[in-house]
């Protein structure tokens, strides 16, 4: 009876208080914003197999539509484990390649005022999040040292969402994500840029769809014997509404989310082990969490 009344007092007074992420609530965006920089993402790796890391540790605080403090905490800490092979061969004289990332995600949450005080508190979540499927990315080498590429990833509704949850790590749908990328490997340079766009589907538990969104991911590394340093960057916007064919959440949609962050990040290479270390600052925040983040990428091959 508690967990009732709690669910139908936040269906009403969430979106008059309007502290809420963009997406269906609870739920975070597909993969972190940023998550290729640093990366070559206009070129395939040599053919091989190979096992990489994605980690990220974040102190955050929800932005509202007006940019001012959404009353909200987070401290979130996540790591993805990506399997990926790149056989000898080409498609449409492209290298190919595909992957699978499974992401694991804590989030430790504090609510405050303006949230109703029902809605105030403490709360923590440790769990999967959603399966990324990565079947086709092809690169092509266009001129020495210029390439461009094409890709799609499938996510997978995997993390067991609750809607009587405040934390999810994961939401009840599927996204389908088309890229482009470019990257500028000349004279020690990594200069490259990658666009990905986020369809998602309906939530099959709550019939709520979050709207569709584009992240542009930058890189400008320049080599400087054995290690490389530069800025990176990232810009996350939502460029569609919310759509709530439901009751859940009093049949009420969230903002649209947008986030921009810039920072410094360096790689090192450890014999065949790749290691990228980049550290952002948002500048820029609506209806998302803000903050100053540290992400750690590492890359190791396991044989051709």
């Amino acid at each position: 009876m508690k967990l009732l009344c709690r669910l139908l007092l936040a269906a009403c007074v969430i979106p008059a208080a309007s502290p809420a992420l963009a997406r269906e609530a609870g739920v975070p965006s597909s993969v972190p914003p940023g998550s290729t920089m640093g990366v070559a993402v206009g070129a395939n790796p040599p053919p091989g197999v190979y096992i990489g890391t994605r980690s990220g540790f974040w102190e955050a605080r929800l932005k509202g539509d007006d940019g001012k403090d959404g009353g909200q905490d987070n401290t979130l800490v996540d790591t993805a484990v990506q399997l990926m092979v790149v056989p000898r061969a080409e498609i449409l004289g492209a290298s190919y390649r595909a992957f699978v990332t499974v992401p694991v995600m804590y989030n430790a949450q504090d609510r405050r005022a303006p949230f109703p005080e029902v809605l105030q508190g403490s709360e923590h979540k440790l769990g999967l999040g959603n399966i990324e499927i990565s079947p086709v990315n092809l690169s092509w080498q266009v001129e020495p040292g210029v390439f461009v590429s094409t890709g799609l990833s499938i996510f997978a509704p995997t993390s067991g969402f609750d809607v009587s949850e405040a934390i999810n790590t994961g939401g009840d749908f599927w996204t389908f994500t088309p890229s482009i990328g470019a990257s500028y490997l000349r004279d020690g340079w990594n200069l490259s840029a990658g666009l990905a766009y986020f369809m998602n589907t309906r939530s099959g538990e709550t019939d709520y769809r979050s709207g569709n969104e584009f992240m542009l991911n930058a890189t400008a590394f320049k080599d400087m014997g054995g290690w490389s340093l530069g800025p990176v960057g990232y810009w996350r916007k939502q460029v569609t509404s919310d759509d709530n064919n439901g009751m859940a959440y009093g049949g009420t949609t969230q903002g649209k989310a947008e986030q921009a962050a810039v920072g410094l990040g360096f790689t090192r290479r450890f014999g065949t082990i790749e290691a990228n270390l980049n550290v952002t600052q948002q500048v820029y925040t609506r209806n998302a969490v803000d903050g100053t983040k540290v992400w750690l990428n590492i890359l190791v091959p396991l044989g051709h």
